[in-house]
């Protein structure tokens, strides 16, 4: 009888940056039946995506994850899918995945937080939903904000916006110079402000692009690289290339609260002390946002109250020998998923190899646990439950007016 991958629990692994202890423990494999498994492997179909050079199934250059963990916007598709596909996960681990060719270019992404857009490399912003419901046939709504290979946006709280009734967005980019420099300059951010009815999308305000953290360039320099909007938009990372104090690392900055502010400060919020890939922001909490990241084919998480971010943790499976293809994703929930390629071992040690989407709760790591409890910290939760992932599942249909 053939193992199945759905049912795996993941060791985890601590890691310290310097001036933290590093601990560890055993893997726990007990759940609690109120909680969703510690990791669960959702293998594509070859013959829904194509395979690859390895003859697996072909992954993107890198996916976006939706708020409830639901869509995959996948760049560099794969020849079978063209630039960009929307794959749709299914609810339960057996139900198959729904796969959608898109009109977007590669390196296209999502409007952040609520996802109400998704935005092509030219600016051309195209309504979810729209894409859901025809993708081909989709066509865009209007074009505006940051835009370019590596661009980023998310969608501003109303609250701290001076016109509630507006969609506010705020969206990151840098300039594009030669193939070889991209993904590398000074960053610039641009703010609008949309009316969208019935009648169509209105920019009613448009702050132009301004070049940000001019304060900065005495500690930083102006060359930053791998930067990631945070879901609120109020927050990035990034790592500065030539700082002049100290050596480049990850780095996570603030930017102006409000949807008119003309400055943004960068006020640095904290150091990584690493130089991972792009780290990727989940949804505040009352606690503050989790951040997640790769490092050479592993995922980490961050948990980043000032006790605890420096503890680095590792997701893993020696078991299954997951390699993570791209940057992971976290849903409203406090779910990591990402791409990866992993091991489908029998019982008698035959494997096969698999592709597909990996899905874990941190709450989980027994290595975070154990170092809460070290610390005399409580986590936001015990762990992700099934009614967690429903009620996500059910917000998001709701919102774009989907079926659950």
């Amino acid at each position: 009888m053939m193992f199945k991958p759905a049912y795996l629990v993941f060791a985890g692994a601590a890691f310290a940056l310097p001036g933290f202890d590093v601990l560890s423990q055993p893997a726990q494999t007990a759940r609690d039946a109120s909680c969703i498994d510690a990791v669960s492997y959702l293998p594509l179909d070859p013959a829904q995506v194509g395979r690859d050079s390895q003859g697996v199934a072909a992954l993107g250059t890198y996916e976006r994850i939706s708020p409830d963990g639901r869509f995959v916007l996948r760049s560099f598709s794969g020849a079978q899918l063209g630039q960009v596909a929307l794959i749709e996960l299914p609810a339960e681990p057996d139900s198959g995945m729904t796969v959608r060719k898109t009109p977007l270019s590669n390196e296209a992404f999502p409007v952040q937080g609520s996802w109400r857009y998704l935005v092509d490399v030219d600016g051309s912003h195209y309504r979810f939903s729209d894409i859901v419901h025809q993708p081909q046939m989709a066509r865009p709504l209007f074009k505006g904000g940051m835009k370019g290979f590596y661009a980023a946006a998310s969608e501003l709280n109303s609250a701290r916006s001076p016109d509630p009734s507006l969609v506010w967005i705020r969206s990151m980019s840098w300039p594009q110079g030669s193939r070889a420099g991209q993904g590398t300059g000074p960053l610039q951010v641009r703010t609008l402000g949309l009316r969208d009815s019935a009648r169509g999308v209105e920019i009613v305000h448009d702050s132009g692009a301004q070049f940000i953290c001019r304060s900065r360039e005495v500690t930083d320099g102006n060359v930053y690289t791998l930067p990631m909007l945070s879901v609120d938009g109020l927050a990035f990372s990034a790592i500065p290339v030539n700082p002049r104090q100290g050596a480049p690392s990850m780095r996570v900055y603030g930017l102006a609260q409000g949807a008119l502010d003309p400055e943004h400060p960068c006020d640095l919020r904290w150091d990584l002390q690493a130089t991972p890939g792009k780290a990727v922001f989940g949804f505040t909490t009352d606690q503050s946002a989790m951040l997640t990241y790769t490092d050479n084919a592993s995922v980490y998480f961050v948990d980043p109250r000032p006790t605890l971010k420096g503890q680095v943790f590792r997701i893993e499976d020696w078991r299954a020998q997951v390699l993570a293809s791209a940057f992971p994703g976290l849903t409203r929930d406090g779910r990591i998923v990402f791409g990866a390629t992993w091991k489908d071992c029998r019982p008698d040690g035959v494997c096969a190899e698999q592709a597909g989407y990996v899905i874990a709760d941190p709450y989980q790591n027994p290595d975070y646990r154990q170092q809460l409890r070290h610390l005399g910290l409580q986590a936001p939760k015990t762990c992700i439950s099934p009614a967690d992932v429903l009620r996500e599942r059910q917000r998001f249909a709701t919102q774009h007016g989907l079926a659950p």
